[in-house]
């Protein structure tokens, strides 16, 4: 590759660099709002799931809290309505437990004697979740077994204060089952799995689950057996603080995204369990539209790479090939076809840069009493005369010579990594005397002979400029000596004794 197309290259890569710098910003620029879609997608997915979960908590705690106060507006007229024995109050709690989430309604005096809303008598005592130190405000209780009924229930506890005094309660009951009714009828929770539990996170009832938990067991040791390589402190410590928290579980054949969630109540909790294709596929939905889009960005980029490089590809092949149809012919010398002096220094300067270690010879050639030809017969004849030399060079020399015409009748003849000293001057010697041949013009025929100087480079100069000089100074020697001779370095080197000249060894 010579200087000039390095500077096409160079050229082009001024046009290719800032368009890489662009392309490499906009790709960062792509790959960092992508992280930042995705981390958003995923947020966005974390925080729906955390507020479904948070509104079953809260569906959860709203029929047990608007239970309760209707439990306390009924106390509240119990209190207002004289009443001399406990059946006066089945109208009342009757009417209560019809008109409620709660499937038994019981009145019972401050040491648990009552009656259920069916006129039942009880003694709810033996179940011991009354709060005997006269504990005067409304709280909850789960009875894994009532006595009454047999049933899994969580019991509100509403006290009726009378001169400052428990004077009895109104025990609600509601059903533990119908919690994990509401669960397995909410579409969202299909596949997923429910935990609740109670006081210390004492599991109480579940559903989903392939195995259920022991009884006794609690939140944190059903998480420590689901995943037995996650940490539970995050889960410990959000739950000491009544907070939500989700957690991945890498449950064998399972894995599932789990949602820790407070239901309001001391601290009652409950976890659900999604599926991880699941949240994946809701993950996938979200990011999808926008990964869709920076996928669609990304392969336009391609495209555009990919064309802009094909483009500077072609334009590269054609411009080449356009500048060295242009270069040759600015380095043609239109008379001879041989390289002009421009292109005839260039090359060799070039040559010379690349192969510093190489042997070479230049040589400048001359042609004698050039003048009087064209005296004689005219400068068109002397332009016949430069044509015929210059088709005999271009014939006698291929690419491993520089041969050019430097002036109106001088010519320079490099040879490229010669072997000798001896068989680069033999071969100049050939030159020498093949110019002796008698040229015929139309109806003249005339002979011409060329006197050479000759420098080898690097013994007589490293540079192009002082071998010229070198090489230029024999020239002058041979043309001192007679003519038609050929010198090295001021030293004639040979004496042609004929009638055409005489080439003197040195």
């Amino acid at each position: 590759m010579n200087l000039n197309e390095k500077k096409i290259d160079r050229r082009i890569l001024r046009i290719l660099l800032p368009i890489a710098i662009l392309l490499v910003l906009i790709l960062i620029l792509l790959y960092n709002f992508g992280t930042a879609s995705r981390q958003t997608a995923k947020s966005m997915v974390e925080d729906a799931l955390l507020k479904e979960t948070g509104n079953f908590a809260a569906q959860i705690y709203d029929e047990l809290d608007v239970m309760t106060r209707m439990g306390e507006a009924f106390r509240d007229m119990i209190i207002l309505t004289p009443i001399n024995k406990p059946i006066e109050t089945l109208p009342m709690i009757g009417t209560l437990c019809n008109n409620s989430d709660a499937y038994m309604v019981v009145y019972c005096d401050a040491e648990g004697v009552g009656l259920t809303q069916n006129g039942i008598k009880v003694n709810v005592s033996k179940d011991n979740f009354l709060h005997f130190e006269n504990n005067q405000t409304q709280y909850y209780a789960y009875l894994q077994k009532e006595k009454i009924m047999q049933a899994e229930a969580v019991v509100s506890v509403i006290p009726i204060i009378k001169e400052n005094q428990v004077d009895g309660y109104i025990l609600m009951y509601y059903s533990v089952s119908r919690i994990r009714k509401v669960f397995s009828l909410n579409p969202t929770y299909t596949n997923a799995f429910f935990v609740f539990s109670v006081d210390d996170g004492l599991i109480i009832t579940t559903e989903g689950l392939s195995a259920p938990p022991s009884v006794g067991t609690t939140q944190l040791q059903l998480l420590a057996d689901m995943d037995p390589a996650h940490d539970p402190a995050p889960v410990q410590t959000a739950m000491a603080k009544q907070q939500n928290i989700s957690v991945n579980l890498a449950i064998e054949n399972d894995p599932r995204y789990v949602i820790y969630s407070p239901i309001g109540i001391n601290d009652w909790y409950i976890a659900i369990g999604f599926e991880k294709s699941q949240y994946d596929q809701l993950l996938n939905d979200q990011w999808g539209s926008m990964r869709n889009l920076i996928t669609y960005l990304l392969v336009l980029i391609f495209i555009f790479v990919f064309g802009m490089m094909g483009t500077m590809g072609l334009m590269r092949i054609f411009y080449l090939k356009h500048h060295r149809k242009l270069q040759k012919e600015v380095d043609l010398d239109l008379l001879t076809g041989l390289n002009n002096k421009m292109a005839t220094e260039r090359k060799i300067e070039q040559y010379l840069t690349n192969h510093r270690e190489a042997l070479a010879m230049l040589c400048v050639l001359d042609l004698d009493n050039f003048k009087e030809i064209n005296d004689s017969l005219g400068h068109v004849a002397g332009d016949d005369v430069l044509k015929i030399i210059g088709a005999m060079m271009r014939e006698r020399f291929g690419d491993d010579y520089v041969v050019g015409r430097v002036g109106g009748d001088e010519f320079i003849i490099f040879s490229k990594a010669i072997t000798t000293t001896e068989a680069a001057l033999e071969e100049m010697e050939e030159v020498k005397n093949l110019m002796v041949i008698p040229m015929k013009l139309g109806e003249t025929e005339i002979s011409i002979s060329v006197s050479i100087g000759a420098a080898e480079y690097p013994a007589d100069a490293t540079d192009f400029k002082e071998l010229y000089k070198s090489a230029d100074k024999a020239l002058y020697q041979a043309k001192k000596n007679g003519k038609n001779q050929l010198c090295k370095a001021e030293k004639p080197v040979s004496t042609n004794k004929s009638k055409e000249g005489v080439t003197n060894e040195a």
